[in-house]
């Protein structure tokens, strides 16, 4: 498969999941409304504020959704101008944002699961208006990670340059066609001779930062949850069993959730920055990194409702209530067929 084909699949599936996604948050943003145990607290805001962020993500990756290409030393996203070009680039941009926000709201997640069950830990740090932090912290770490992208991977004659030949061999697309962020970490000056590109490991260092905070934040509170609920919960007498039942089932729904975005997203992201930084050819024949990134938010909901107890069985009633109201509606319909078949049989 050619990648000018490759790509339009891409798009195919990228529509596909962003309407998956949408339909999944919006569930859960329902599930969470009104199925939601006393318990939770006011976990259940966090919980609603991912919602709408992964519902906000699924619309950028439907109207906006950006593929992710490596070329020697230098990785681009791009996608095609359906927009001014002005306006494309700044979707572009939003698209990368919204990256960075997830790396902070999972270990926001964790941050707040390890203060439920560490009560100095909660007092200290994420009590009362201390918590808005923790709605606060991703925003701005998405902003953050949109400037980077802007000042120190954003479209440069240079990177164009290096980039037209091959965008033109692999999807038939000129430069003015598309917008684009990308870093070239090893240009090739008039003289033939290789040097580094300042700006594009400046950026990808400073990404790299909030890649760490945010996977050492998870490892550290995922560690102390999992020491916590295997050890000090079981032995604490003033929480009642079905609240250490939820915060076990609230752990494991949040490890699943953190597995997906680290397979999904990091991993591919981590490809896509490490091969050129040592300049070497990944040489993908399907790339696949635009469509793990897009599968993310389709997905990401499931862990939620399948593991939280009240969840699942909200999710399950309304199975059960659709499955009965079509038999409502089969029923209604045979009934009205066989009296017209009567009344057609009186009448003649």
């Amino acid at each position: 498969m050619l990648t000018e084909e490759w790509y339009q699949v891409e798009g195919k599936t990228q529509d596909v999941c962003g309407i998956i996604s949408i339909v999944t948050n919006l569930f859960l943003m329902y599930l969470i409304l009104c199925k939601s145990p006393n318990a939770l607290g006011t976990y259940k805001w966090l919980m609603m504020y991912t919602t709408l962020f992964e519902l906000t993500y699924a619309l950028v990756n439907l109207f906006a959704g950006s593929s992710v290409r490596t070329f020697g030393s230098a990785f681009i996203v791009f996608q095609k101008c359906n927009f001014p070009h002005d306006i494309t680039e700044f979707l572009t941009i939003t698209y990368c944002s919204c990256f960075g926000f997830s790396l902070a709201i999972v270990a926001c997640h964790f941050i707040y699961r390890y203060g439920a069950i560490d009560i100095e830990f909660r007092v200290k740090y994420i009590s009362g208006v201390k918590q808005c932090i923790l709605y606060v912290f991703p925003f701005a770490i998405g902003i953050v990670w949109g400037v980077i992208c802007w000042v120190y991977c954003g479209e440069t004659p240079e990177r164009t340059d290096y980039l037209r030949n091959k965008m033109m061999e692999n999807y038939r697309l000129e430069m003015e066609e598309i917008a684009y962020i990308s870093a070239h970490f090893w240009p090739v000056d008039e003289n033939g001779l290789t040097h580094p590109d300042f700006d594009s490991f400046f950026g990808t260092f400073l990404m790299f930062i909030v890649v760490g905070i945010s996977i050492g934040s998870v490892l550290y509170f995922g560690i102390g949850c999992y020491c916590w609920i295997s050890k000090k919960l079981e032995a604490m007498t003033t929480q009642s069993d079905s609240l250490k039942s939820l915060q076990r089932q609230l752990f494991h729904a949040l490890v699943v959730q953190s597995a997906i975005p680290f397979i999904l997203m990091y991993v591919p992201i981590g490809m896509a920055f490490m091969f050129p930084m040592l300049n070497i050819e990944l040489n993908l024949k399907y790339p696949f990194i635009g469509l793990t990134v897009a599968i993310y938010p389709a997905i990401d909901p499931l862990p939620s409702i399948l593991i939280i107890a009240s969840y699942r069985k909200g999710a399950i009633d309304l199975v059960k209530a659709l499955k009965c109201w079509n038999r409502k509606v089969g029923v209604n319909k045979n009934s009205t067929r066989q009296d017209s078949i009567v009344m057609f049989t009186i009448e003649a």
